[in-house]
């Protein structure tokens, strides 16, 4: 990089390599320093997706298991093959969470990198309050610091999204198309490995694109160059798990599309619509669901506030944990204070200080870029797990945008800084959690203990609930395999056939996995009861041999019900039940007359409120008393009472709305009132 800097540069060569490798031995260790202090993190995704995805990829389970990790198993599973890697070499905790700090300490150095270039004078220096200031209001990110030194991919993929950034802001000091290749390479590989980048990092860089040319010829070239080199990045990295796909599936992006491109093969979990759907529509509730609804705003003026909404010490804003964050709020008001700072100039008779032109542009083309990243995961997301690239860069253009405001009032610039860097560290220690799941440093990083006969004899395990417990497979037997049975499979559709194929291949070798969800006190587990997890067995013509159950313990934080009486023995094990799984009676005359009834009315539920529900309906579930449709984050249900309810289960809080008898469905669908606000679900009888 020091090749393409003016002559001019040449005096700074050398202090500038010393500069740079403080920097990044500083950021490396300042990751490494906080692993250490957090500690050990294996949160929902490690063990239910994360280990998984890697362990995939070295032996080809495609063909051997079915949705062993829900839907994510078959999204581009290469950014987690290190840590199969590391799991599988029996590398301690601790050697596998400094791997990760090291590797995720990239973010930093590139955030420094990208603050250096956009505040780079004439003779190659850059103030060391942007630099620094960006670094560390990029370290101050709740979510960036709960994610250092774990298992998740967003900082490891947003590290290769901001050396992209990196490329093209250095490309406005001195274009170079090699530049503008390697940006395309980095933001098309961080596309590649996971999903969201595509749209919170690659799409937005056009500013940038089109703004470090310069002549129109350029940027044509440039553009075309910078198309090609993402293109066949995301080709390079994804086309062989494609093809894997498309001979396992006929589809090179199962199961997304799956209802277009297998038309007639039915979904998962669902039944035909009540009328046909045309291709249209069902490609724009296809596209719908690739949004995540859970922190999407429910209004122009929600998404307006969102910054200040971030402000709030409120859990599930816009990540699952309580994440208080201030940079967007003061980002926001910069164009104020900036604006403030003018007026002040202007009757004070001060004067501006003109800014080195390239570094200016840069500047107004990121701006512009995290504008419209910013833009679009308001509409598409709201997780700022998928934003931590561009999160970066906000520290970036905030701190950079802090010093032109005030340039030439080196004082103010300080102070300005000082302020927001200490506003955000009181809402750290005030309102933040920066572990899913701490955990000690001691032993290997997943700590099962498997029982004798399981690690000996292989099975096919039904895992019964989204609790995958897919992390389990390396620790049975080999030749094991896993089919995640979701809420409820059609024995007449495609999936429900290659279950039966499955089952029928390893039969009598058969046995169902499902989480205990109530524990003792003296923190022994409870068994479930049959009745309230065996409807996709009893539906596939099966039932659970009660006389042949194991517990399979891992460690971990256990939100199992406890019962009354003394505390005594450990709470820090999860606890996983395991029976055989042998021929059984299905399901009763009475179950399918109740399924039928139950189907009838939430079909006219859904139907009420069908920008909620969508079109396709899905198939009720029995569980215990209930007759029970799930979506991602809500659920309605029939009782045997003959009460329909619906509940928001992500930001309910356990209210539950009750929508009538059955009867009165049944007689005449119920007018309802359906909407969104502050993220949460209401669905209410409209009229009472």
């Amino acid at each position: 990089m020091l090749g393409l800097l003016p002559s001019h540069h040449i005096a700074v060569k050398h202090p500038l390599r010393t500069e740079r490798a403080v920097a990044y031995g500083l950021c490396t260790l300042l990751a490494v320093a906080w692993t250490l202090f957090a500690g050990k993190d294996v949160p929902w995704d490690a063990l239910h997706y994360h280990l998984n995805a890697g362990y995939s990829v070295l032996h080809h389970r495609l063909a051997l298991d079915y949705f062993p990790a829900s839907p994510q198993t078959y999204f581009v599973p290469y950014s987690y093959l290190p840590l199969s890697l590391m799991v599988e070499a029996s590398w301690p905790s601790l050697a596998i969470g400094m791997a990760f700090a090291v590797v995720h300490g990239s973010a930093l150095w590139l955030t420094w990198e990208l603050a250096r270039a956009v505040s780079e004078d004439p003779c190659g220096r850059s103030p060391a309050l942007v630099t620094w200031g960006a670094v560390v209001l990029a370290l101050a990110n709740p979510v960036l610091l709960q994610a250092i030194g774990s298992s998740f991919s967003d900082i490891t993929t947003g590290a290769l999204a901001l050396g992209g950034y990196v490329a093209l802001v250095n490309a406005f000091h001195r274009f170079r198309f090699h530049l503008v290749a390697i940006a395309g390479v980095l933001l098309g590989a961080a596309a590649a490995l996971k999903m969201s980048n595509a749209t919170f990092a690659l799409a937005p860089a056009l500013p940038l694109l089109l703004g470090c040319a310069p002549s129109w010829r350029t940027r044509w070239q440039g553009s075309l160059l910078f198309c090609c080199c993402a293109g066949g990045a995301l080709l390079l990295i994804s086309g062989t798990w494609a093809w894997a796909l498309w001979q396992a599936f006929g589809n090179p992006l199962f199961p997304i599309l799956d209802n277009l491109i297998n038309p007639a093969a039915a979904a998962i979990g669902t039944v035909a619509p009540l009328t046909p759907v045309s291709p249209l529509p069902n490609l724009l509730g296809t596209l719908d669901a690739f949004r995540d609804h859970r922190f999407l705003p429910s209004s122009l003026a929600e998404a307006l506030m969102r910054p200040f909404d971030l402000l709030a010490a409120r859990r599930r804003i816009h990540t699952e944990t309580l994440s208080a964050d201030i940079r967007y709020a003061a980002l926001l008001c910069l164009p104020v204070f900036w604006l403030g700072v003018a007026v002040w100039r202007r009757r004070a008779g001060s004067t501006t200080v003109v800014d080195y032109r390239p570094s200016q542009n840069a500047w107004a083309c990121l701006t512009a870029s995290f504008v419209i990243a910013w833009v679009l995961w308001l509409l598409l997301s709201g997780n700022s797990r998928y934003f931590l690239p561009m999160a970066c860069i906000a520290a970036v253009i905030l701190v950079a945008g802090v010093r032109r405001a005030l340039s030439g009032m080196r004082r103010a610039q300080g102070w300005t800084v000082v302020v927001v860097v200490c506003a955000q560290a009181l809402m750290l220690s005030e309102a933040a959690e920066f572990r899913w799941s701490a955990q000690p440093w001691d032993g290997a990083w997943t700590q099962a203990t498997i029982p004798a006969e399981l690690q000996t004899r292989p099975f096919l395990y039904l895992s019964m609930d989204s609790q995958s417990n897919s992390f389990l497979l390396p620790y049975l037997a080999p030749g094991s395999a896993l089919v995640g049975m979701g809420s409820d499979i059609d024995p007449e559709s495609r999936s429900g056939q290659r279950v039966r194929a499955l089952i029928d291949g390893h039969s009598p070798q058969v046995r169902m996995l499902t989480l205990v969800n109530a524990i003792e006190s003296d923190g022994k587990p409870v068994a479930p009861a049959a009745a309230t997890f065996d409807y996709p067995l009893r539906r596939l013509g099966l039932s659970v041999d009660i006389g042949d159950c194991e517990y399979i313990r891992y460690r971990g934080s256990s939100n199992a019900l406890e019962q009354a009486g003394a505390k005594s023995g450990a709470r820090d094990q999860v606890y996983v039940y395991t029976c055989r799984v042998v021929p059984g009676r299905g399901l009763t005359e009475s179950e399918l007359v109740g399924k039928r009834l139950a189907d009838q009315v939430l079909d006219r539920v859904e139907g009420g409120c069908s920008n909620l529900f969508g079109t396709r309906h899905s198939t009720s579930v029995r569980s215990g008393s209930i007759w029970r449709r799930n979506y991602p984050d809500f659920a309605i249900w029939v009782n045997d009472d003959g009460f329909v309810r619906f509940a928001d289960l992500f930001r309910g809080g356990g209210d539950i709305s009750g929508l009538g008898t059955v009867n009165q469905w049944i007689e005449s669908p119920r007018p309802l009132k359906c909407w969104r606000e502050s993220g949460l679900l209401h669905v209410e009888r409209s009229d009472f």
